[in-house]
């Protein structure tokens, strides 16, 4: 296929030769046949408000028109500055700049037609409203090139950016599209409808978006388009990277093939195909964004080797798809790593069944749940390697005929195989890591926890080396070598999209030789889980300890601060302890400063324990901190947590005494005596809040002398309400209502 473009190319390039004509350019202008026509340099400024273009090639053959140091400017988004049709091999070149129509050129009925090195930006440009992605030509969107019932085009190292769409193809076939900047439209980079047999590759089609959220943008759309090559391309930032559609039509084999393509940061989904038939994608970066591939509906795809890391949602989501291929990718952090399902249905396609998915050879590291299959049948996996997931496979409502064989399973923090179907899964010969059968049978949930649901056989297994347990928690075990992840939570909202990432701080940091850091962009409930190193798994009997201890330390510049913050203890059989307290209480105070705070493990005030499945204190192997902004990003580092032992003469859950405090005048104009008693010798912070929950001042941070305590705030700014003067110290929190009337 790509022999047949390079011809194509030289083929045109041939007509340079022809001698060339200089002239000025003229509103109306009619282009001969046989012609080489050089526009003279300069800035023009012609309407085409009769829509039938300002250059005319019709019924013409064979001209080359180079527009070098021309810029010409339209009127009010309307006409266009170049209309070809019924005419065969045009090369258009070199214009400095078309700005201002709805397309600088349409080309319709037309074949052989080269644009090379031409600017067309700033054209019609639309930032809000729905795009309707179904309409024909006539309803085209307006940018830089239209092309409809056109042949053998070659678009080769333009700039059409700052418009709606770059280049638009309708019921087109054989071409290529290279090396072009089309960036920072608000409709596509490249538009593709009943188009076949391009070649788009190499091409800069990045931040394809509006301000309308989402609007079916992005930085490829191919509408029943078929047996198109797509590679090397920048498609960052876009509404979707790639966006395939062939509903009603998937009758015909798509057969399109995306290799190399940067598809990451899209705030909708890197890579979608809808209803699509033979598709193969490979060695496409696919990361941080809503999905990384969402393929409702597609089957018969290969996903071969492909980079889905960090996105929102899921790396991998399929309704009702089947015969579909996962092979070698490298699946990370991603809420669910591959979640496949079988949903309502959609008219005509409620006989389309979830079903055949083949997971060979793929690592799956870091994901809350590796893989989610739901009612789906015939899904099997070999070869895998699920590596410190938090959960690995997860089966539910009649999903059957499954087989998970030859697969490493290592690290994984909660369950490897988790059956809440009523079926049997086939899971045998695989190996476990580091564990003996106790524990993996503990990592095995099925008919044995709920005799209603089916059975896991996975036996017989290869054994794998003893487990060496790590049975008392370190010093600190935000310390190197300790192994954290961070198992965000799915996040329904369409928001910023980048990476989450949690590593070794070796110069912000409180106590020791490093802090554990997580900078996220999301936001979305972010569990930081700490575990021992890699060949270790912790066994804990913290039945003698009495409080959990941690330092704190978060940057939130959103202006809304945190909304939710809890830790869990958990063990390896699904059960855990869950202590919540409020975010207001914990995580705002530590907003650009260092916190210490002190967990009683039986639950004291602000932090309140729930126990959720089978669990105790005599059997813990890890410890996981959450916090969330509601998709609003952070940063959160955690210094010096450690388990502490009861101390002798003091019973256990009894919690330091409160401070008191008290406000005069209250009501106040704004300033106030603040006399705080009872703190002793503490580290204290106190703030302001109003009735909506946000900090509007920071009245003191630091430590009190003994005895009664008196200080002033002013606050000369504030409107008149009602306001919450919170006192937090290592015993809690005290608060007082202030009145302010101005």
């Amino acid at each position: 296929m790509k022999k047949i473009y390079l011809f194509f190319s030289v083929f045109l390039l041939a007509l340079t030769v022809v001698g060339q004509t200089y002239v000025e350019l003229t509103d109306d202008m009619e282009i001969p046949s046989n012609s080489n026509i050089k526009i003279l340099g300069g800035d023009y400024v012609f309407g085409d408000y009769g829509w039938d273009g300002v250059i005319r090639i019709v019924n013409k053959e064979n001209i080359i028109l180079d527009g070098d140091s021309v810029t010409v400017q339209g009127g009010n988004e309307m006409g266009y500055m170049i209309k070809i049709e019924n005419s065969s091999n045009i090369v258009i070149k070199n214009f400095e700049l078309v700005s201002k129509y709805k397309y600088a050129l349409h080309c319709i009925n037309s074949d052989h037609i080269m644009l090379e090195g031409n600017n067309f930006s700033y054209n019609k440009k639309d930032t809000t409203g729905w795009i309707q992605i179904w309409t024909p030509y006539t309803s085209a969107l307006g940018g830089g090139a239209l092309f409809y019932n056109t042949h053998f085009i070659d678009v080769g190292n333009n700039v059409m950016t700052q418009q709606n769409d770059g280049v638009a193809m309708y019921e087109c076939d054989t071409g290529v599209i290279w090396n072009n900047v089309m960036n920072w439209n608000c409709g596509f980079g490249v538009r593709m409808n009943f188009t076949d047999h391009m070649w788009v590759h190499h091409n800069d089609l990045s931040h394809v978006n509006r301000e309308t959220n989402p609007s079916d943008c992005a930085a490829i759309l191919l509408i029943v388009s078929n047996e198109n090559l797509v590679e090397y391309n920048n498609l960052t930032y876009s509404g979707d990277g790639i966006f395939l559609g062939q509903y009603e039509y998937s009758q015909i084999p798509n057969n399109n093939e995306f290799y190399y393509n940067e598809c990451s940061y899209s705030p909708h989904n890197a890579i979608e195909a809808t209803f699509a038939d033979g598709n193969i994608y490979k060695h496409n970066q696919c990361n941080y964004s809503h999905y990384g591939f969402w393929l409702g509906y597609s089957f018969n795809s290969v996903v071969d080797s492909n980079e889905i890391i960090g996105n929102q949602v899921a790396g991998v989501a399929v309704d009702r798809g089947y015969n579909n291929r996962f092979t070698g990718n490298t699946i990370k952090e991603n809420p669910t790593g591959i979640d496949v399902w079988e949903g309502d249905g959609i008219p005509p396609y409620q006989m389309q069944f979830s079903k055949d998915y083949f997971l060979y050879g793929n690592l799956f590291e870091g994901n809350e749940k590796a893989v989610k299959a739901v009612k789906t049948e015939h899904l099997i996996a070999k070869e895998n390697h699920f590596l410190n997931n938090r959960s690995d496979l997860y089966f539910q409502d009649d999903s059957f005929d499954d087989t998970i064989s030859d697969n490493v399973f290592e690290g994984t923090a909660v369950y490897y195989f988790e059956n809440r179907s009523t079926d049997d899964i086939y899971a045998v010969n695989n190996l476990f890591v580091w564990d003996d059968d106790d524990l993996t049978g503990c990592k095995i949930y099925d008919k044995e926890d709920v005799t209603s649901y089916g059975e896991v056989i996975w036996q017989p297994h290869l054994a794998g080396d003893p487990p060496v347990y790590q049975d008392v928690p370190p010093e600190d075990m935000a310390e190197p070598d300790a192994v954290w992840y961070t198992y965000p939570e799915a996040c329904g909202w369409y928001g910023l999209m980048g990476p989450t990432t949690t590593g070794w701080d070796y110069e912000i940091k409180k106590v020791g030789q490093a802090a554990i850091h997580l900078n996220t962009v999301n936001g979305w409930d972010m569990g930081m889980m700490y575990r021992p190193p890699q060949n270790e798994r912790a066994r804990w009997n913290l039945t003698e300890e009495d409080t959990l201890v941690f330092w704190l330390r978060s940057e939130n510049t959103t202006g809304y601060g945190f909304q939710f913050c809890h830790i869990k203890l958990g063990n390896n059989c699904g059960g855990y302890f869950k202590y919540t307290a409020p975010a207001t209480t914990i995580l705002n105070p530590t907003m650009g400063a260092w916190k210490q705070y002190k967990v009683p493990l039986t639950g004291v005030s602000p932090w309140v324990r729930s126990a959720y499945g089978d669990v105790s204190l005599s059997d813990i192997s890890y410890v996981e901190f959450h916090a969330d902004t509601w998709e609003y990003g952070f940063e959160l580092w955690i210094d010096g947590m450690t388990f502490t032992p009861f101390v002798t003469g003091t019973d256990r859950g009894e919690a330091p005494a409160k401070p008191g405090i008290e406000v005069t005048p209250n009501p106040s104009g704004g300033t106030a005596s603040i006399v705080i008693t009872g703190a002793g010798k503490r580290e204290v912070q106190m703030n302001l809040y109003d009735a909506r929950g946000r900090m509007v001042k920071r009245v003191f941070d630091g430590k009190l002398s003994e005895g009664r305590q008196n200080l002033w705030m002013v606050c000369p700014g504030l409107q008149s309400g009602i306001y919450l003067l919170n006192l937090i110290t290592d015993a809690g929190m005290v608060s007082k209502k202030i009145v302010i009337e101005k």
